[in-house]
């Protein structure tokens, strides 16, 4: 660690702006290489002549920008461009089995949607109809579509308060741009979702980790991270969390409300993979509605391609989002939701979920019958499971292994936010494999290298 030789201009440009822009400069140049370490907040201000408070500001920009991480207890880094990132690849790819990606197990969908299309075709009065714009709140009736289906699994919704979006990516990314500013601050597990922390770091909001136990975030956590941080909202997946599958209990979802009311806090509820499982606790909007804005989407349960999601909103915050899902993109396809509505209304989506279910709970059968006694934590209708290595394998040797095996999984270091120690952990999406035949051989990888970790070179 050196002292920076950073020049500071009087040409009215923040301080603290012109150092995190010496900071991207030097990264830039590799005169500050990846994983090098920063000086401490005294030190570089002594030198620079500014205060503790300009260099934790400068500091703070750096690593919005993507270009440092604050680790805990140890100090400020130039980011390692060869970490683990979120990018998607498709699961069918020569030479890899893939344990990737949380997207639905393959199955036919063909017949259920030839007839939709076709129930569509039948009526050109209406399909021309669809062609046309609408308004951003979309279609009356295709929300009330929607809400009789949720209602049908217990998710208690008013059309009135209902909002298509492409996708819950796009529902996040419209809670970001409309409660949050950059520079502001999202609560959310301490291993969670890392399409969360993508968002973030592209809007320059920073995402703190809360602690969390077997059931999910701790209510006694989150109220001194409020405290600590003054969040603009808690992001929470109450139902198969993303990473570890925990299941939060009804008693812990009033205790999380009761902080977030006492905190003026809103909660984002993330239920994306809330209908997979036959029995769970009531969804966290049907506790607290004007608390809880709700996110769900028809990825997991209907087709990711129809690319569908929707928001159910606290009144207050209602019009706001319908502004901007007008300014991100106006509408959202009238010809999708329709699409969606006939499947949800004539019994095709509790079809094609019930067939999912059926399956997952097959294939957590031949991944069990595999792995035996493995540290491995798994709902039976849920896509991932989380796995704790054996105390023999390191994370980043597990991980090189699988690679030379053709096995694709997810290292803890993804679902932990920027700054923070990874577990010895894995995630396993074990609908990703396109086949059971796949998932069988995978299996048997994944088996065989849990069984036979490296020889440790101090071993007698």
């Amino acid at each position: 660690m050196t002292i920076m030789n950073i020049v500071l201009e009087k040409d009215g440009t923040p301080i603290y702006r012109q150092i995190a822009d010496a900071i991207a400069t030097k990264t830039q140049s590799n005169e500050l290489p990846a994983g090098s370490k920063l000086p401490t907040h005294r030190a570089l201000a002594d030198a620079l002549s500014v205060t503790v408070g300009t260099i934790t500001r400068a500091y703070a920009e750096a690593e919005r920008r993507g270009i440092v991480e604050a680790k805990v207890g140890a100090g400020t880094y130039v980011c390692q461009n060869d970490k683990p990132r979120w990018t998607f690849a498709s699961p069918e790819r020569p030479g890899i089995t893939s344990f990737g990606y949380n997207v639905p197990p393959a199955i036919n969908r063909a017949d259920l949607f030839s007839d939709a299309l076709q129930q569509l075709a039948d009526h050109p009065n209406e399909l021309n109809n669809l062609m046309l714009y609408q308004p951003p709140s979309g279609i009356v009736r295709h929300r009330e579509i929607l809400s009789q289906w949720l209602a049908q699994h217990n998710v208690i919704t008013d059309i009135n308060r209902l909002l298509y979006c492409s996708g819950a990516q796009n529902a996040m990314q419209l809670c970001m741009l409309t409660l949050c500013r950059a520079g502001d601050t999202i609560l959310a597990d301490k291993f969670t979702y890392p399409g969360l922390m993508s968002l973030a770091r592209q809007l320059q909001l920073t995402v703190k980790p809360v602690d969390m136990d077997d059931e999910g975030m701790l209510p006694e956590s989150l109220s001194a991270a409020c405290q600590q941080y003054q969040p603009r909202f808690v992001y929470l997946t109450p139902t198969l969390q993303n990473p570890t599958s925990a299941i939060m209990s009804e008693s812990r979802r009033h205790a999380m409300i009761e902080v977030c009311q006492a905190q003026k806090l809103v909660i984002v509820e993330d239920d994306v993979n809330g209908l997979l499982p036959i029995e769970r606790p009531q969804p966290m909007v049907n506790l607290a509605p004007d608390d809880v804005i709700y996110i769900g989407g028809l990825a997991k349960t209907l087709a990711p391609g129809l690319r569908l999601g929707f928001l159910h909103l606290p009144e207050r915050y209602y019009p706001q989002f319908v502004n901007a899902l007008q300014n991100h993109s106006w509408m959202i396809s009238p010809l999708l939701t329709a699409m969606a509505a006939i499947l949800l209304e004539n019994g095709g989506a509790n079809q094609i979920l019930q067939t999912i279910r059926q399956e997952m709970e097959q294939r957590w059968e031949v991944l069990t019958h595999h792995l035996g006694e493995a540290n491995l934590r798994f709902h039976p209708n849920g896509f991932h499971g989380w796995l704790r290595l054996p105390d023999e394998w390191s994370l980043s040797e597990f991980l090189s292994a699988c690679k030379t095996q053709g096995l694709e999984i997810k290292s803890s270091e993804l679902f932990v936010p920027a700054g923070y120690s990874a577990p010895p952990c894995v995630r396993l999406a074990v609908s990703a494999p396109p086949t059971r035949e796949a998932l069988e051989f995978g299996s048997q990888q994944l088996a065989q290298l849990l069984a036979n970790p490296p020889i440790s070179e101090f071993a007698i």
